[in-house]
């Protein structure tokens, strides 16, 4: 960080700025909006909260790569890199977006600027794609339209046909 980005805490310390307000709350609307269940505040981030960012992680992980197995351990130092590292892996080479594990790995602040990224990216997705916004939410609705309906009812027919007739020229033979 350059000189004029430090800041002297009330100890004495220099320490690095915190995220901005906007970007958490940025980051907080996204994942309700993508349909994360559990509530996140902006104050939830201001502390180091690794089983958030762990879970929020596993989840942006399994929404943007539904058959992808990362590690659910996080109790110790040694599980938490090896999940961060499956996540980032998995991460680069399906959607070639490039985590820094040390900023995961803080559980802070600076953790969301990474999983922005990849927030961002299945934001952008379901607001390209409103008509599919349901099936990107993950709504296990199997309501179908009323033409969806008959569309599938007309090709049920159209199968049992051209079976019926498949037999009949089966019989000749």
């Amino acid at each position: 960080l350059a000189c004029s980005q430090l800041r002297e805490t009330n100890t004495g310390r220099v320490s690095a700025p915190t995220m901005s307000y906007r970007e958490l709350r940025n980051f907080t609307e996204m994942m309700r909006a993508l349909g994360y269940a559990r509530p996140i505040s902006v104050e939830n981030f201001r502390n180091p909260n690794f089983d958030l960012v762990a879970d929020v992680l596993r989840w942006l992980v399994n929404r943007y790569e539904p058959t992808a197995e990362i590690s659910s351990e996080v109790g110790n130092m040694q599980d938490r890199v090896i999940f961060l590292k499956q996540a980032a892996q998995l991460m680069q080479a399906k959607g070639r977006i490039k985590l820094n594990t040390k900023r995961l790995y803080q559980a802070d602040g600076y953790a969301v600027k990474e999983l922005i990224k990849v927030a961002q990216v299945l934001y952008s997705a379901m607001k390209s794609n409103p008509d599919e916004e349901e099936e990107l939410l993950g709504a296990d609705s199997f309501s179908l339209k009323l033409s969806d309906l008959r569309d599938v009812r007309d090709l049920a027919t159209e199968i049992t046909q051209h079976g019926a007739a498949l037999a009949e020229l089966l019989v000749k033979e």
